[in-house]
């Protein structure tokens, strides 16, 4: 049988509880959450790298003596210091090829030797060219200055002395066969005698008239025909022998232009060839490849403070490109973090944001971190590019390529603010 307490003995313990009620929620504190939405968000944890901000990447270099062997090379991971040897070359191939350069350099400057030659007497060719192309010229102005002031008139003066001459001699015989008619009228010679006479005077003057029509055709075609011809040839032949003339002038100084081109095109080949050589030589005596900065010598190119993927390992005789990054030498006492940081992250991980770094070799050492650069375009698919700076003192197990986890709190500034004001 249940047994009730009596109003007053219920109206004492109601004060009792509720203290007792009030002073267990006062000693969970502040920091226990009393619900799911009081808890605070979880830190986000991005990997990772410590990388050198000094570094000194080792390659040949070279520009002509591609064919490259390594030797010897010291081991990966060895400490190292400023000019210290760190790779020598297989000199054999180099040897080979600069022996064959110095034997083609020395034909080449028999063959310039040779062009060279060819050249001066090419000028001294081309002097007798111009002489000679002057003097046609000169020869063609002579010979016209000679028919307008000389051979022209005397063309003319000719063609009409050679009709005055006709025109006289047909007079002479015409006087002389009048003449002989009245002679033979008034002598007593006979018949037959005087036949013969007459008969000759006769055919001369009828030979002197024909000879006289024939000059007077002739004249006529002289200065009405001949003379224009052989003044339009005399022109013609002027023009064109200075036509001619500024031809070949033309064409002998594109030649030698064109000449002195190609012979200084070959002077300058000679002179790449020559200091191609003394490259080489150059080359040949940094057949060993030194570290420029004291620190840690690794295999391979380091890209964004990572080792390759792929282990590099190097024999003696492995073939190497002039340009190819053979190692790395990095500077442990000067680190910072490299991380790729994943696009939904962007919105935390902003300039001059606080962060904690957990090595991954040292699980229990925290150090402190801020943002020192985030890029504003990725350089992959949704990564960006982070730099985070570390502020205090390195463990010296630490080096260069070693991983991390980087984390960022995700409390908003108001919630810090709201936190601080209730403590």
């Amino acid at each position: 049988m249940m047994r009730f307490a009596p109003p007053s003995a219920r109206l004492f313990c109601l004060p009792l509880l509720l203290f007792v009620a009030t002073s267990l929620q006062n000693a969970r504190g502040d920091d226990e959450p009393t619900s799911a939405s009081d808890a605070k968000p979880s830190p986000v944890k991005i990997g990772g790298t410590f990388e050198s901000i000094s570094q000194d990447e080792i390659s040949a270099g070279n520009k002509h003596l591609s064919d490259l062997k390594i030797d010897r090379i010291i081991p990966h991971g060895s400490i190292v210091s400023k000019g210290q040897a760190l790779v020598w070359l297989d000199t054999e191939k180099m040897d080979e090829t600069i022996r064959d350069a110095e034997t083609d350099l020395r034909l080449a400057k028999l063959a310039m030797e040779a062009d060279e030659f060819a050249h001066q007497q090419f000028l001294k060719e081309q002097e007798i060219d111009k002489a000679k192309a002057k003097r046609t010229r000169d020869i063609a102005q002579q010979e016209y200055d000679n028919y307008q002031k000389v051979d022209r008139e005397r063309t003319i003066k000719q063609a009409n002395f050679s009709l005055q001459s006709a025109e006289f001699s047909l007079d002479s015989a015409t006087e002389e066969y009048r003449q002989l008619q009245q002679m033979y009228e008034e002598d007593d010679l006979t018949e037959e005698s005087e036949e013969i006479v007459l008969r000759r005077a006769k055919q001369s003057m009828e030979s002197a008239q024909f000879s006289l029509e024939r000059t007077r055709i002739q004249t006529d075609r002289t200065i009405k025909q001949s003379v224009p011809r052989s003044d339009a040839t005399q022109e013609e032949s002027l023009k064109r022998a200075v036509l001619d003339y500024d031809k070949a002038m033309h064409s002998i100084a594109n030649e030698k232009r064109k000449r002195e081109i190609e012979i200084e095109r070959k002077r300058v080949k000679l002179g790449e060839q020559s200091e191609k050589l003394d490259t080489m030589r150059d080359e040949r005596r940094s057949v060993v490849l030194k570290s420029n900065i004291d620190g840690l010598f690794l295999y391979g190119p380091i890209s964004r403070g990572s080792v390759p993927a792929k282990p590099v390992e190097y024999d003696k005789g492995t073939s190497i490109t002039p340009r190819q990054v053979i190692g790395t030498v990095v500077d442990p006492a000067r680190l910072q973090i490299r991380i790729d940081l994943p696009e939904e992250h962007l919105s935390i991980v902003q300039k001059n944001a606080k962060c904690k770094v957990v090595p991954k070799s040292l699980p229990n050492a925290t150090l402190d971190g801020s943002v020192k650069s985030v890029a504003m375009v990725p350089f992959a698919p949704g990564k960006y590019d982070c730099v985070v700076v570390l502020r205090g003192k390195v463990p010296g197990e630490i080096v260069p390529a070693m991983s991390c986890d980087v984390l960022f709190s995700t409390e908003s500034k108001a919630d810090a603010k709201k936190d601080g004001d209730s403590k």
